[in-house]
Order: structure tokens, then C-alpha cells, then sequence
């Protein structure tokens, strides 16, 4: 069985929206931030329920759309991946 690590990194081009994050993930997830270059980390520690790892998503996810991002990167098992805001559904 494949273990996924216990450590997902959010990257973000500001301070402000590292804080705001932080605030979002926080205290429910623990973790730290950084800078690093010209670009600012957000780590969250989650359980080794998958679940756990799915609902920090779809908070990080809610956080982007909320904060009118379009997308931002993430490290999961030292792979990149890029989560989008989710799209607005549109009346007909």
C-alpha cells in the first residue's frame, strides 16, 4: 500500500495571502511558513486519513476562490500540482 507523505506545501506569491491562509488552515492543521526566493510557503501537516487530506483541499480550494485567485501550486509526495479555483456555474 502506497503512504502519501504528511506534509503538503501551498505556494503563494504575497504575504497577505500567506496570512490569510495560514488563518484558514489554522489551528485544524499545524505547520509553518517560509520564504523562499521570490515566492512564500504554506505547509500543513495532515493525518494519515485520507480524508483529512481531501477536506484541507477543498479548504485551500474554497480559500483560493475566496480570495479571487485563479490558481496556485502545491507539493503533495514531491510532485507539483496546480489548483484552480473552481468554476462558477453560470445561469443560463
Amino acid at each position: 500500500m502506497y503512504e502519501l507523505d504528511d506534509l503538503v506545501l501551498f505556494e503563494l506569491p504575497v504575504y497577505a495571502d500567506v496570512d490569510a491562509l495560514s488563518r484558514r488552515v489554522r489551528p485544524r492543521w499545524r505547520g509553518w511558513t517560509r520564504r523562499e526566493d521570490d515566492l512564500w510557503l504554506v505547509a500543513a501537516e495532515v493525518d494519515p486519513d485520507p480524508a483529512d487530506l481531501s477536506t484541507l483541499l477543498r479548504e485551500v480550494e474554497a480559500f483560493v476562490a475566496d480570495e479571487g485567485l485563479l490558481a496556485i501550486r502545491f507539493c503533495l509526495d514531491g510532485r507539483f500540482h496546480v489548483m484552480e479555483a473552481p468554476a462558477l456555474e453560470r445561469a443560463a
